[in-house]
């Protein structure tokens, strides 16, 4: 946040120089070299008050300026200082600036917070339609499924389901977003880390999946129960799309929490590291090798920055493809 009080130090001395600049500015119209050398003459006494009341009002005004300018350089400081340090659960959670400072810059303040509740608005509008489309579609989806053991043809029935799946996949994860981005603010506990990561490894090797662990956090974190779960899930299945091992790894640093997601995988080309976090979107080098909506990725780093993680991805030199998670402890 910005500090108002700034102004302190090397501000005075920007103050002094600008109130004789503007002084000298002000007078300079009005007093040539002939009037200084009269003012400087003995003159009577009336005279001198005159041109000393017509100096100081100069000086006052002077002063009056820069004080409402340097007013104006702090308020504008503070938003931007607010703007910088907003979070995305402030912005959806409410007006997340505040209104101080001069009126103008109030005003603006004002504007600003408007409009952000006005794209929240449209924001959940739409992501309303869309799980409602989701849940909706998931009806139907069933029925096609039930109806497809109807089919006496083999290979037509197995090709069938299997896409069929895919668009069942396709709902839930669409429905999943939803549901994410319409919660994103994360109610934070107290939670034994250990317990998660165990209950997670024990039910996809009992699903007959390689998964290792490796370490263990041996505190508790701060964070989502639920979120933290999913992000994991999401990265886990992620990982077995593209390679039959996976493990986790677990570091603890005095103040940072750092889980890592490692798989046997190609890889993801550098160039796509960033993309694949979009919404929908899969790598063109991957999208032939497993089935998938393009959502799980980016409905973890969603995930992540509810619960004040950071996610990223990093290909391995030995191969595969690393997602770290690093949580504040």
């Amino acid at each position: 946040m910005y500090d108002r009080y700034h102004v302190r130090g090397s501000t005075r001395r920007y103050l002094a120089a600008a109130l004789a600049l503007l002084g000298a500015l002000l007078v300079a119209p009005w007093v040539s070299a002939h009037d200084l050398e009269l003012a400087l003459a003995p003159r009577k006494g009336s005279q001198v008050i005159a041109l000393s009341v017509a100096c100081a009002g100069s000086m006052l005004l002077a002063l009056i300026c820069t004080l409402l300018m340097l007013r104006l350089k702090i308020a504008i400081g503070a938003l931007a200082g607010q703007m910088a340090s907003v979070s995305a659960a402030e912005i959806e959670g409410g007006d997340p600036l505040v209104e101080a400072g001069p009126l103008i810059v109030a005003r603006l303040i004002r504007a600003i917070n408007d409009a952000w509740r006005q794209c929240r608005e449209r924001e959940s509008e739409l992501l309303t339609v869309q799980a409602s489309f989701a849940h909706d579609l998931r009806t139907p989806l069933t029925r096609m499924l039930l109806r497809c053991d109807m089919i006496d043809n083999v290979q037509l029935r197995d090709a069938m389901e299997r896409d069929l799946d895919e668009v069942r996949e396709l709902a839930e994860a669409g429905l999943a977003c939803a549901r994410t981005q319409s919660g994103i603010a994360k109610v934070l506990e107290s939670v034994d880390a250990d317990s998660i990561l165990g209950a997670l490894v024990h039910n996809y090797r009992d699903a007959g999946c390689v998964l290792a662990l490796e370490g263990n956090v041996g505190r508790p974190v701060v964070t989502c129960p639920h979120a933290l779960r999913r992000l994991l899930g999401n990265l886990i299945d992620n990982a077995f799309r593209y390679g039959s091992v996976v493990r986790i790894t677990v570091r603890v640093e005095s103040r940072r929490l750092h889980l890592a997601v490692i798989d046997s995988g190609p890889g993801i080309a550098p160039s796509e590291l960033d993309a694949v976090f979009k919404p929908w979107y899969r790598s063109p080098e991957t999208i032939g090798r497993g089935p998938g909506s393009g959502l799980g990725l980016a409905i973890a780093l969603r995930l992540s920055k509810a619960i004040r993680g950071e996610l990223t991805l990093e290909n391995r030199q030995e191969g595969g493809l690393e997602a770290r998670l690093s949580l504040p402890l």
